[in-house]
């Protein structure tokens, strides 16, 4: 019988400045580098980090006082990060949902620049999930599947 081994959690918040993001992504790396996972996962996990927090400060933090939450789950065979944020413009969720949904990407999103780094983000992971509630909170999940075993 298997037993339910908790992963360790990693819970951060950070003000919506594109200044956090680097030590955020770095801080993350450490410790999976700790957690027994090797350099390339670590830092491929990094970009994941870098794309997904850049697109919560750009289009997802509207309020001065905006903060992203990151939420980094460890386990023994894989990686789970929940990134957070208040939500944006009406415009920028529908295109985040296009970028998450759908294989490719709407003309109108690349020449924007809009949420270019998600087909990165898919190519690195197993799942992405978007989330989006009533209120426009913004939570894109992504499970990233340990590559040395």
């Amino acid at each position: 019988m298997k037993k339910n081994i908790k992963p360790f959690q990693i819970n951060l918040s950070f003000p919506g400045n594109l200044d956090y993001i680097p030590p955020v992504r770095k801080f993350i790396s450490e410790v999976l580098q700790q957690k027994q996972f090797d350099p390339k996962f670590a830092y491929r996990t990094e970009i994941i980090i870098d794309e997904i927090c850049n697109n919560a400060v750009s289009y997802g933090c509207t309020s001065v006082d905006a903060s992203v939450n990151l939420l980094c789950d460890v386990h023994s065979d894989h990686v789970e990060l929940t990134i957070t944020d208040e939500g944006g413009n009406n415009r920028d969720l529908n295109s985040l949902r296009s970028a998450v949904i759908e294989e490719k990407k709407q003309e109108q999103d690349w020449e924007n620049g809009h949420f270019r780094g998600l087909e990165i983000v898919r190519m690195l992971s197993e799942k992405i999930r978007l989330e989006i509630d009533d209120e426009n909170l913004t939570s894109i999940r992504v499970v990233r599947k340990r590559e040395d075993q």
